[in-house]
């Protein structure tokens, strides 16, 4: 009764007025909203309220306390990075912001076989990163904006960055000479049945976000030359698009791939 009393037309009216305004005035990093044909589409309907994307100072000012934390949805990644760090000496952190994992995995991993840790993220996260390297006294890390700088790589991770790329890795890779020995793909939405584009709250700033079609997207990496080593579930991280419940995820994805 209270579900069906919910969807009156006149409460659900209400209800997304209030949300809306939560979405354009709250620092909430989890509010998702809107079904989009594309990533344009998604951003015109951002409010006016505060900027689009990563690539502003607000936004490359946050996650430093990250640095200091390992975290749950973490120990998969740990875990595979530890078992194949005899054959991965040259990491691309691919949306690694400003080194969040390096610092963070450097606490848990050895890194003495790595001889380079390279962050690839959007100029004001970028020069944000090179500032706090220099804070820390970071080894053997770099930063770079533009993924055709992934050459010669062991490992190529994304962890939590490929929902805000409106294209498909897969091609990408494709592109290169010579591809990473391994993929890993952590904090990743991946949909059972459908993909979605939606815009998302980071609290800074508003970024379109794509929920990926589980199938395709491994199909993709398949075709290739990888395959996959371990799939496993974010349980603790979830995407609820506000009113669209089936479109909306209880679980993220991760997954490492392997070239044959």
């Amino acid at each position: 009764m209270l579900e069906n009393l919910k969807n009156i037309p006149v409460v659900l009216d209400l209800r997304k007025i209030i949300f809306e305004n939560k979405f354009s005035t709250h620092t909430n990093v989890n509010y998702f909203r809107g079904v989009y044909n594309s990533f344009s589409e998604a951003e015109l309907s951002s409010p006016k309220t505060k900027p689009k994307g990563y690539d502003n100072s607000e936004s490359a000012a946050l996650y430093k306390e990250r640095t200091n934390t390992t975290y749950s949805t973490d120990y998969p990644v740990l875990f595979w990075m530890n078992k194949y760090k005899s054959d991965i000496s040259n990491v691309f952190d691919f949306g690694g912001h400003i080194g969040v994992h390096y610092y963070s995995f450097s606490k848990l991993l050895d890194f003495s076989g790595i001889k380079n840790w390279t962050v690839c993220d959007v100029p004001s996260v970028a020069e944000e990163g090179k500032k706090y390297a220099k804070q820390r006294g970071a080894k053997n890390l770099n930063f770079v904006s533009n993924i055709q700088d992934l050459a010669d790589q062991d490992l190529f991770l994304a962890s939590g960055s490929l929902q805000y790329l409106d294209w498909e890795i897969h091609d990408k890779l494709f592109e290169l000479k010579k591809f990473p020995k391994y993929l890993i793909f952590n904090m990743l939405p991946l949909h059972s049945s459908t993909s979605t584009i939606t815009l998302q709250s980071i609290g800074t700033a508003f970024c379109p976000y794509y929920i990926r079609l589980e199938k395709d997207f491994i199909k993709g990496l398949e075709s290739i030359g990888y395959e996959v080593l371990d799939l496993w579930s974010n349980e603790e991280k979830s995407c609820h698009i506000a009113f669209e419940k089936e479109r909306s995820l209880n679980y993220y994805r991760g997954l490492i791939l392997r070239l044959k």
